[in-house]
């Protein structure tokens, strides 16, 4: 599935906004976006977000946002941990849900 291109340069807005410098590498079947060597989010096919978050966080990002809209991203059959939240492309479809998911990947 292509990356959602609309969604990647919302994304790269976002991170100017913050004045952050990035890297952007194809990986896991997404358009990773990178900050200082790490993997901040990334977007997938569908235009859905790989979220990397604080693990202490994921609990309550996941009971906040509700399972519809984030849950723990899967590789194959396994979970990629708590580290790791799949967003709907639901929830990244305004700005202020962009930006809620961005920041909780900076926070990490």
């Amino acid at each position: 599935m292509a990356i959602d291109e609309h969604l990647a340069d919302r994304v790269r807005t976002t991170l100017s906004d913050h004045d952050l410098e990035w890297e952007e590498k194809r990986m896991f079947g997404a358009l990773i976006f990178m900050v200082g060597g790490a993997i901040l989010v990334g977007v997938r096919g569908g235009g859905g977000l790989l979220v990397r978050v604080d693990p202490d966080e994921s609990e309550e990002l996941l009971r906040e946002a509700g399972p519809w809209y984030a849950q723990v991203a899967l590789m194959g059959e396994k979970d990629m941990g708590p580290s790791w939240l799949d967003v709907s492309p639901d929830a990244v479809e305004e700005d202020r849900g962009l930006a809620h998911w961005v920041d909780a990947a900076l926070r990490r």
